[in-house]
């Protein structure tokens, strides 16, 4: 499963992705914002998405706001998370092969909408490295959670 979430900032980029997913008969669910509300907190999206991630093995999740690092700080704060901020193709495929990166985090200031859809592509089609190094790595990661 794919989670979504987004605060105002993000919002119209988090709409364009579900165009996108229900296009493509992609399965999702969008865990808020609901609607536009130039008043409420990335933290709030962040915890619904990352406490789903990270119970749900193989499950990944996109994020937005702003800039996208408040987002992934406060995703990197639930065990079993690895949350990411990407503005490339090539750093969504990085952050999840060699990273183990299950949630992306957009900057809105950062990624236009045309550029959006082509993230989503590269990070959902990312596979983790089975490298040696790379498993070692995220394993020093998960040991930082105990």
């Amino acid at each position: 499963m794919i989670y979504l979430g987004a605060d105002h900032n993000g919002f119209k980029l988090k709409e364009k992705i579900k165009i996108y997913f229900e296009k493509h008969s992609i399965s999702y669910a969008d865990l808020g914002a609901d609607e536009l509300d130039k008043d409420d907190d990335y933290p709030d999206f962040a915890l619904l998405v990352a406490k789903k991630v990270g119970l749900e093995k193989g499950a990944r999740g996109i994020l937005i706001c702003g800039s996208g690092n408040g987002m992934a700080i406060a995703a990197n704060k639930i065990k079993g998370v690895r949350a990411a901020v990407v503005i490339r193709p090539a750093s969504a495929a990085r952050a999840v092969e060699e990273d183990g990166a299950n949630i992306m985090a957009l900057g809105s200031s950062a990624v236009s909408r045309f550029r959006v859809i082509a993230l989503v592509k590269v990070f959902l089609s990312a596979q983790p490295s089975k490298a040696e190094r790379h498993i070692r790595r995220i394993k020093k990661i998960s040991e930082l959670e105990k």
